[in-house]
């Protein structure tokens, strides 16, 4: 029985790691997405 909860605990924590994972992830895509904007308005002329 002692098992169980040792378990959930590295459970929600494993999932707690994927999910901060995903936010970098997300943030830099974001980055990414703003900065090659920023250079097509550029290579327009609006900037």
């Amino acid at each position: 029985m002692k098992i169980i909860p040792e378990q959930t605990t590295t459970s929600l924590i494993h999932t707690s790691d994927q999910g901060l994972k995903l936010d970098v992830g997300a943030f830099c895509f974001f980055l990414l997405g703003m900065f090659l904007a920023a250079l097509i308005f550029h290579q327009i002329g609006l900037f």
